[in-house]
């Protein structure tokens, strides 16, 4: 329970308002029996949908941050410090005056790796919004599960600095990603049997590391796919909550404008978007480019984010990128992590097998750099 420890009183508020909503859960059971925001869902769905939004909506008012620890925990030798990337790796807009490489952590699942094992692994970034998460025991064990049994064999998921910390803005979290890329090849993991993960924000981060790689010119190569999960693509719109709000999935969504335009925010502080080429990053959509690997799009039919991930996929895919997407129909934001809470367990594991088979059948396609 990291953020309980770390944080007590903002947590434990945030998590009083969960317990309200609990204490109300018989008769919003009783009126979720007669009308659900989606009349495909159980009354379970329909319920923790609701509560999931209320955690997330108080957790963004009281600013509950997750402080990072390099630090074994409970996940005892499966956590590990990562090392910085080597500058020679930093090109263009990685390469900040300010925003400089440092030790970050990681978790492998289930376990870690068995010191001879060199085949197929995942880096995952986790979601969060910019704003909460580790990808530790609290937060990412269910992902881990989820993936570790469908997909890979092992994911090692990546402790990234979070923007509502300091001196956590772009291009922290990418710089982060990239740290734990070429830390896994240098452990003799190739290219061609990685493959980098992210959900939600987490997405974000992976889908800006492939740009980086595809566009730039260094010295590693591409990993043999990429997954990503309700990816959250444009960080610029997200500041403003109305945005949010405003879909007309917001009803069937856990997420809400308060929370997404906290860890936005933060994330652009001071950045200068006029510049296209940070721009790009940053927003994503209307800058598209052609991938050197393969990228697996899955999004939730009833979720806000979905239409604009299928919509980044297609335009990867107009740019000659290899692209495959699912939508899971009726599901909220990023099942993969929360389908236990949701009640979306069986429609999680079904994606992570269809990603498993995606990276089966297509990893071994990637494109020259442009």
């Amino acid at each position: 329970m990291s953020l309980i420890t770390k944080q007590p009183f903002k947590t434990l508020w945030a998590l009083s308002v969960v317990l309200l909503y609990a204490a109300k859960a018989p008769l919003l059971g009783l009126y979720y029996i007669i009308k659900r925001p989606n009349p495909k869902w159980t009354v379970r769905q329909a319920l923790m949908n609701r509560i999931m939004r209320a955690y997330l909506y108080h957790s963004a008012v009281v600013r509950a941050k997750t402080t990072l620890k390099l630090e074994p925990g409970s996940e005892g030798e499966r956590f590990i410090q990562i090392a910085p990337v080597k500058d020679a790796h930093l090109k263009g807009i990685m390469d900040d005056k300010t925003i400089r490489p440092v030790t970050t952590g990681g978790t492998w699942y289930p376990s870690t790796p068995p010191k001879e094992y060199r085949g197929r692994v995942i880096l995952h970034l986790h979601g969060g919004g910019y704003a909460v998460g580790e990808g530790r025991a609290f937060d990412g064990a269910y992902a881990g599960q989820t993936l570790t049994g469908n997909t890979a064999p092992y994911a090692l998921f990546v402790q990234y600095r979070l923007a509502s910390n300091p001196g956590g803005r772009f291009p922290a979290a990418l710089q982060d990603a990239l740290s734990a890329y070429a830390h896994l090849l240098s452990q003799g993991y190739t290219g061609s049997n990685i493959i980098v993960s992210g959900d939600s924000a987490g997405a974000h981060i992976a889908l800006c590391f492939i740009r980086y790689l595809s566009a730039e010119k260094v010295d590693l190569p591409p990993p043999r796919a990429l997954l990503l999960w309700s990816p959250s693509i444009n960080f610029e719109a997200a500041k403003d909550p109305s945005v949010t709000n405003g879909s007309k999935y917001y009803a069937t969504d856990y997420l809400n404008g308060k929370f997404y335009s906290w860890g936005a925010t933060k994330f652009t502080e001071g950045l200068d978007l006029t510049n296209n080429t940070l721009r790009a990053y940053v927003v994503q959509t209307g800058h598209a480019f052609r991938s050197v690997s393969p990228v697996w799009i899955c999004v939730g039919g009833s979720e806000i984010l979905g239409p604009e991930g299928l919509r980044m996929g297609e335009e990867l895919r107009e740019m000659g990128s290899v692209v495959e997407t699912h939508t899971i129909s009726h599901a909220p934001h990023d099942v993969l992590v929360v389908g236990n809470v949701l009640g979306f367990e069986k429609e999680a594991v079904e994606a992570a097998k269809l990603a498993g088979k995606f990276v089966e059948e297509q990893g071994g396609t990637v494109h020259p750099r442009m």
